[in-house]
């Protein structure tokens, strides 16, 4: 694999709009790969803030083409990126994220050429180090997942079989292609080796959106695909939030505070001791994980109101991608 002459080319798929405060330390990111043989392409959503102004200067550095597609979603940005790729593998890189370690093409590209049944790579996504404090919070309990397109590698010519990303979809798109994969044969491999490196939502309102957002995609996955499992997990956080809110009102009414208070200590401290069992090494018992149970709370109650009582746009027409041409 150290010649260039047999290294299977890479399209790397930056997707963009509005991104020109982050793109220029993703492309700077580079730098770090040990792969040689790659192209990238930035899928941009007519940006307005210069962001392709920062990536033009980079076209001569790196083999760099720029896509403009009007169609929003990410769903949209990621088939777009597939089918303008010329490689035998597709890498998606957000263009708020960074890539943390050089290995990160090579070590999936290995995995795939020794098995043509693994449809994807996945790599691990961790908060950079100057993330603010409550990123790192989020990471606590985030940063033992590994389904996203962010970091993921993909074998082309797999993804192009199944149809690619459901663009009616804008979250859990890639836990949708990942079924349609799955069921075509293919399999998937989580590359532990290296690390992206991705900021998570920076406020608290934010995050309430984006896990809003995580209930829709949830209720679109089971529509799709027809899995149980999300559902039967959606129903769990729901419970969670009716059985609080259930046992905070009881005790305001009868006043009884003090066992008020006591249930919400010891679910608190059981919830911080789950966080920090489960969280990768670098948070365990550290200052992060003090406000991780209530973040994951916060995230709990904005996941059940949205998916109690918002009702997600379905459009059969999604689940065939209208931009992947499934002939290879």
């Amino acid at each position: 694999m150290n010649d260039r002459n047999v290294e299977p080319l890479v399209t790397i798929v930056i997707p963009t709009l509005n991104s020109a405060k982050t793109i220029e330390n993703t492309l700077m990111s580079i730098d770090k790969l040990d792969y040689s043989n790659f192209e990238i392409i930035v899928v941009d959503g007519n940006s307005t803030d210069g962001t392709l102004d920062i990536v033009k200067r980079f076209t001569s550095k790196y083999n760099i083409r720029i896509i403009i597609e009007s169609r929003r979603g990410r769903g949209v940005a990621y088939n777009r990126g597939i089918l303008e790729a010329r490689g035998k593998y597709v890498a998606f890189l957000d263009s708020d994220a960074m890539i943390a370690t050089p290995g990160w093409v090579r070590n999936a590209v290995n995995i795939m050429e020794k098995d043509n049944k693994v449809g994807v790579v996945f790599t691990k996504v961790f908060s950079p180090p100057e993330s603010k404090f409550i990123q790192k919070v989020i990471d606590t309990y985030l940063c033992k997942g590994f389904t996203t397109a962010n970091g993921a590698i993909y074998r082309r010519d797999a993804v192009l079989k199944v149809g690619g990303f459901n663009e009616n979809m804008n979250y859990m798109q890639e836990d949708e292609l990942l079924f349609k994969l799955k069921r075509a044969g293919y399999t998937y491999y989580v590359n532990y080796e290296d690390k992206i490196y991705h900021f998570h939502r920076e406020s608290i309102r934010a995050y309430v959106k984006q896990n809003m957002e995580a209930a829709e995609g949830a209720k679109l996955y089971n529509y799709y695909t027809g899995e149980k499992w999300i559902i039967k997990d959606s129903i769990s956080r729901v419970a969670i939030f009716l059985l609080s809110v259930i046992v905070i009102a009881i005790a305001i009414f009868l006043h009884y505070f003090i066992i008020l208070s006591l249930i919400l200590l010891l679910s608190y401290l059981g919830l911080y001791l789950k966080v920090n069992k489960e969280t990768c090494s670098q948070y365990k018992f550290s200052k992060y994980t003090i406000l991780s149970p209530f973040m994951i709370y916060i995230s709990i109650v904005s996941y059940s109101i949205s998916f109690l009582f918002k009702k997600p746009r379905v459009s059969k027409d999604g689940a065939k991608s209208t931009a992947v041409n499934t002939t290879v």
